[in-house]
């Protein structure tokens, strides 16, 4: 195996790849923003990101939220509608069959994204370190509710803020914000999950989002694989065993069909 990105010709990586699944009990997928950009769902920081639209201090941050809660939630509720719409893509539906295939192993997925594709695609084991968009959380009782998205707008207006039903405070989204902390349970699991695990695909992650991009050091540490999908290079790519080029609906078909 290389290190630090393996492009050109696949056949002999994804070869290598398959040889190694088979012979490996515990997996990982780490999936960023990228994964669903083929759902038509933008990501936040490439060129054409959301970030380089918007200011995500004034739309994604507590503070934002404390302020002007309207704003956040108008930005919120049209990611919303768009997610609604989105469809999962082959990459969320590869993984899951991969899932099925290997049921006497362990396979989790581990997302820092919002939009809930891969539960919608079938995946079971699923841990979702930021939140996730159809959820509400009250900031002053606690009390939170989860919705999806085929039922997110029959209980909730775009013309109003949610309110909570127990003490009638402003709902927020439930997801994580900036300056707010990672779910403590999901991220010590996530941990967990990392440090044990054989080999770890990290698709579609910039891999600059701290604390979540230390996730693969902590699957290095247990000598695992690490083998990452993006079609750009990221900070991380030199610790790679494999670093595929590639977009994931097309590699992980690939990659599992004949797994």
């Amino acid at each position: 195996m290389s290190k630090g990105g393996i492009q050109g010709d696949y056949i002999k990586d994804v070869a290598q790849i398959r040889k190694i699944i088979k012979e490996s009990e515990n997996f990982v997928f780490f999936t960023g923003a990228g994964i669903s950009r083929e759902s038509g769902i933008p990501t936040f920081r490439d060129k054409d990101g959301l970030w380089k639209k918007y200011d995500p201090s004034k739309l994604a941050s507590r503070t934002a939220f404390i302020s002007n809660p309207k704003l956040v939630w108008d930005f919120f509720y049209s990611r919303q509608r768009l997610v609604c719409q989105a469809e999962c893509n082959d990459a969320h539906s590869a993984i899951e069959r991969f899932e099925k295939t290997i049921q006497e192993r362990s396979c989790w997925v581990i997302t820092q994204n919002i939009d809930r594709l891969h539960q919608r695609a079938g995946s079971q084991n699923v841990i979702e370190l930021h939140g996730n968009i159809f959820g509400v959380l009250c900031i002053e009782c606690g009390k939170r509710e989860q919705y999806n998205h085929d039922n997110f707008f029959n209980n909730f207006s775009e013309e109003k803020i949610p309110i909570c039903t127990s003490c009638n405070n402003i709902l927020k989204p439930d997801v994580v914000l900036f300056e707010e902390q990672l779910p403590p349970d999901e991220w010590r699991q996530a941990v967990q999950l990392s440090s044990e695990c054989d080999v770890m695909f990290i698709i579609g992650s910039s891999l600059n989002v701290s604390p979540a991009n230390t996730l693969p050091y902590h699957a290095l540490k247990n000598q695992a694989v690490l083998i990452e999908i993006n079609p750009n290079v990221t900070e991380m790519t030199s610790i790679m065993d494999f670093s595929l080029r590639e977009s994931a609906p097309n590699i992980l078909s690939k990659i599992f069909d004949l797994v």
